[in-house]
């Protein structure tokens, strides 16, 4: 291969000395006819063979760099074409994500406006007592003030509820009553028996149609971040699937209080035009979105695993509650911040409080009982939901020992379900002598009748 570099340096030497040559020739030439006032004789063929030589070295050159630009230009112009290229399929993308919304309904969102007056909640008890009114004139429905207690004090207390029950005693009615109440409405969500991962729920990518088939679920969790509604999302037949396979994104995501870690991945890759809540291809779970799940416990169904009811709280409903005439109640436009500040102020003023409650001791010796008798543990998790739990529940006009007594018999003991009945008998009936010396034995009742069902007789 030719090295350009040397071609250029030898012609460069060329040019002086041809021009140092010809400069040299024409002095000479000029002096010899001046001094000897004598003519050129144009027979000499010396005279030509300078001449060419001084001239033809320049026409060399100059054609040798004619050549090299030609060469450069076709150079640059294969260049410019590859680029050209590039250039020409980036814009098309390009031209193709603005053309090709792949979020239509989110971006349909984007264009609503979220002008929202809210109406004011200032006290736990009042908004439970309107709430039990706003189900019995409203709806027909009919809940005792423990379960709607509960059923606050649960949604106060986690992100994530499972309501349990005999079929037709109100499990999904309650949930919808609430978002009837607090203005809100949302369809609930069907669980299909063979959803397995998260795109069950939020949708995925369709690579032929290059639209993303968007989920109502996604749609309310994208409106979520709007404003500051509560949104009940009810799964309904929660374990028609198991639950900790396609939601487990959720169960860990939840359990983040600093609401930038709760960012759920929607896409692994950035569009031009994607929603404008849509950062870097995942979507934040706000602290107003709530996941009350309805689970039958039958054949049919998954049991639910330890590793959601930790997580969750529940509320078990058996019974039907007897009719009563509500007081006319309307629904409410409600903000969760305002409601939530409620609970956190009534979780305050539960530790300032001078009373004989010392919810630090009745947890302790649960646990000690529990692990003496049966040798079972329960973590931080399971103290911290409890801790506020007990709280609220009293806020929403109930009592510290009927809160312990639901929270215990629903989430503690059912970690017995686990161990042999058979062998369960004796140290049962020696935890519940147990709670009737520490507790009285007019209290506890509910967990003493989950233990009864472990006493063979």
């Amino acid at each position: 291969m030719v090295n350009k570099n040397l071609i250029d340096k030898i012609i460069s030497i060329l040019m002086i000395f041809d021009l140092f040559f010809g400069v040299y020739f024409l002095a000479v030439l000029a002096i010899y006819t001046s001094l000897f006032d004598a003519t050129i004789d144009f027979s000499n063929p010396l005279i030509y063979i300078v001449a060419i030589v001084i001239i033809l070295i320049p026409i060399s050159v100059i054609i040798y760099y004619i050549y090299s630009l030609k060469e450069q230009k076709n150079d640059e112009f294969i260049f410019n074409r590859d680029s050209y290229l590039k250039i020409k399929e980036l814009n098309k993308k390009k031209k193709n994500e603005e053309e090709n919304i792949r979020f239509s309904k989110l971006m349909e969102i984007d264009k609503q406006k979220f002008d929202i007056t809210y109406d004011k909640v200032t006290d736990l008890k009042e908004f439970s007592e309107e709430f039990r009114n706003f189900c019995a004139s409203e709806l027909g429905l009919f809940y005792s003030d423990n379960d709607i207690r509960a059923f606050i004090a649960n949604l106060l207390t986690s992100k994530l509820m499972i309501l349990q029950g005999m079929s037709g005693t109100g499990k999904t009615s309650i949930a919808l009553a609430f978002e009837k109440y607090v203005g809100n409405l949302i369809e609930p969500i069907a669980i299909q028996p063979m959803w397995k991962e998260r795109s069950d729920l939020v949708g995925y990518f369709n690579e032929f149609t290059k639209k993303f088939n968007e989920t109502l679920l996604l749609e309310e969790l994208y409106e979520s971040n709007f404003n500051d509604k509560i949104y009940v999302i009810i799964l309904d037949e929660v374990n028609i699937a198991r639950i900790e396979y396609y939601f487990a994104e959720f169960l860990s995501l939840l359990e983040y209080p600093d609401l930038e870690r709760r960012r759920l991945e929607i896409t692994n890759d950035v569009w031009i035009n994607d929603p404008k809540k849509l950062i870097e291809g995942k979507l934040q779970i706000g602290k107003n979105v709530y996941f009350l799940g309805t689970a039958n416990n039958d054949e049919s169904t998954f049991a639910i695993s330890d590793k959601v009811y930790d997580r969750a709280m529940i509320l078990n409903l058996d019974k039907k509650a007897t009719p009563f005439k509500g007081t006319p109640t309307k629904s409410k436009i409600i903000s969760n911040t305002e409601l939530n500040d409620l609970a956190l102020k009534a979780i305050d003023g539960f530790k300032d409080r001078k009373e004989s409650i010392d919810l630090d001791k009745w947890i302790l010796f649960i646990g000690e009982q529990l692990n003496e008798k049966f040798a079972i543990n329960f973590g931080n998790r399971m103290v911290n939901q409890i801790k506020a739990y007990v709280p609220v529940y009293i806020e929403c006009g109930g009592k510290a020992i009927e809160a312990f007594d639901d929270f215990v018999s629903k989430k503690i003991l059912r970690k017995l379900e686990s161990k042999d009945f058979l062998r369960l008998g004796k140290a049962v009936a020696s935890f519940i002598d147990a709670l009737d010396e520490h507790f009285g034995k007019d209290n506890l009742s509910l967990c003493k009748e989950y233990l009864s069902k472990f006493i063979v007789n």
